[in-house]
């Protein structure tokens, strides 16, 4: 869940967390999601994510699909278990070619996906991704 700027967002989120947040620790869903103070949120993120759905490659072999991505990660859907601190490099399609990054892996939910932040981007690279995200951002206004 995304929170929002207006202040019922902010009151909803705070409450749904506050409930979650007090699951029991046998509870099944206590060991598989992880949940963050909102007042943590802004400060958690650096960069504005955009929807981006694509597939791509990881290690050059193993295929996933992305579901956003932000000038410094992406979130993929990827049944392949990858441990925490894992540096992996990700082929990512852009128009009609595909740039091949670096990224190590902050979070895994084995079956689910990951959260990947991208590491030592040149500058090209650097451009290549905010041209895309600005592209996507223009595309939802």
């Amino acid at each position: 869940m995304r929170l929002s700027g207006d202040a019922y967002g902010a009151e909803r989120y705070a409450r749904i967390f506050s409930a979650l947040k007090s699951l029991p620790k046998g509870c099944p869903a206590s060991g598989i999601i992880t949940f963050m103070d909102p007042r943590e949120y802004k400060i958690r993120r650096k960069h504005e994510r955009v929807p981006f759905r694509e597939d791509m490659l990881i290690d050059g072999q193993k295929s996933c699909t992305s579901t956003d991505i932000s000038e410094g990660g992406l979130f993929v859907s990827a049944i392949q278990y990858f441990v925490q601190g894992d540096v992996i490099e990700v082929s990512i399609p852009i128009k009609e070619e595909k740039i091949t990054v670096k990224a190590e892996v902050k979070y895994c939910q084995q079956g689910i996906g990951m959260g990947i932040m991208f590491v030592d981007l040149n500058d090209e690279q650097k451009a290549k991704l905010r041209e895309l995200i600005e592209s996507i951002a223009g595309k939802a206004d």
